[in-house]
């Protein structure tokens, strides 16, 4: 059975979750008629604010009611606390272990979300979107510290009380992906499985940096990569954008089809990702795959037995591998063409309108 203590610093992330709109509501009241209506249309300016800065105003409030709520539970339970895990020794290379996995877990989830799922089923709120880049760097270390403070502080309890390392691992990811629920099973599976594997981090390297840095890289890879699958994508003034070469629309990297031409939203006219672009995917997705298989065999070796690196050596690469890609296709978005990708055509009709009206001008 578990102690009040131990129900208590379980309970908190969950009940966190639930109170912290409740608590924003509360003391902004004026939220509440300013509350945009779903789903927001494409020139819905003033509604594009209102959730960029309810983005940014919630998740802040549960980061701050959570870490002030571990903060308090860390006082009055000092007694039965101890601070294995918080030490600075080490912290380098469980920082690097962890940002390493991060990055690998986030290339899977991506690979789960496009591949075996529907996009549109299967979601994930990203904290911020849209916000400047400071707010969204105060969002994501604010929400990285909170959280995994939460999950160290209740691994660490139960493994005290004398639960295997397994045990403490599941039933923290277990309270991690309650909240979930409301995204569907699929999100709160998952939700859950990335709880597990950020708690398997701490008692691997017995260090809170590194699921700090596996959450800062996890929420980089969908802030800064994922954004670019978004309807309107996320544009930043050090990004190039993704623009039709006929009518020069902006486009999102999900309106884009990398191996077959495809037509414009805007105007209508075939175009295609670039033959030089396709080129230069290929050779650089060769080289960081066969890159990173030799960096996570030395990342692993001799830290885990040799018969489990031998499973997770290709999927941890692969991840890895799969959010590197996404975040180069950001900063160097895709080059589109007029046409297909083996036959190029020039796109004439602007002169030929042009000089029609000349003609028409000279008659």
């Amino acid at each position: 059975m578990f102690s009040p203590t131990l129900i208590v610093i379980l309970a908190l992330y969950p009940v966190a979750s639930i109170a912290a709109p409740m608590v924003y509501f509360l003391l902004s009241p004026e939220e509440i008629r300013s509350l945009p209506s779903l789903p927001l249309s494409a020139n819905d300016e003033g509604g594009k604010a209102t959730a960029t800065r309810l983005g940014v105003n919630v998740p802040l409030t549960f980061y701050g009611l959570l870490l002030c709520c571990a903060v308090l539970w860390l006082w009055f339970s000092l007694s039965s606390f101890s601070p294995v895990g918080f030490q600075i020794k080490g912290w380098a290379s469980g920082a690097l272990k962890g940002g390493y996995f991060g990055l690998s877990w986030a290339g899977i989830w991506l690979w789960l979300w496009l591949v075996l799922s529907n996009p549109q089923r299967l979601r994930r709120e990203v904290p911020a979107y849209g916000a400047h880049l400071a707010k969204q760097i105060i969002v994501c270390l604010v929400g990285a510290f909170s959280e995994e403070l939460w999950r160290v502080l209740c691994i660490t309890v139960l493994l005290a009380a004398g639960y295997s390392a397994g045990f403490s691992v599941t039933v923290t990811a277990l309270a991690f992906a309650l909240p979930f629920l409301g995204n569907g099973l699929e999100g709160s599976i998952l939700a859950g499985l990335e709880g597990a594997i950020f708690g398997m981090l701490f008692v691997w390297q017995r260090s809170f940096f590194a699921p700090f840095a596996a959450h800062l890289a996890v929420q980089a890879v969908y802030l800064w990569g994922v954004g670019q699958f978004s309807p309107e994508g996320q544009r930043k003034s050090w990004m190039r954008g993704i623009r039709c070469p006929v009518c020069n629309a902006q486009l999102s990297r999900f309106q884009i089809k990398t191996r077959d031409p495809f037509d414009c939203p805007s105007c209508r006219e075939q175009i295609s990702v670039s033959d030089g672009y396709r080129k230069a995917m290929r050779w650089a997705g060769l080289s960081a795959y066969l890159i990173l298989y030799v960096c996570t065999m030395a990342l692993l070796d001799k830290q885990i037995s040799e018969t489990l690196a031998i499973l997770v050596l290709w999927p941890v690469a692969f991840g890895v591998g799969t959010s590197a890609l996404l975040l180069y296709q950001r900063v160097f978005p895709p080059q589109l063409q007029y046409g297909s990708p083996t036959f190029i055509t020039l796109n004439l009709e602007h002169h030929r309108s042009d000089a029609s009206d000349s003609e028409n001008k000279r008659d």
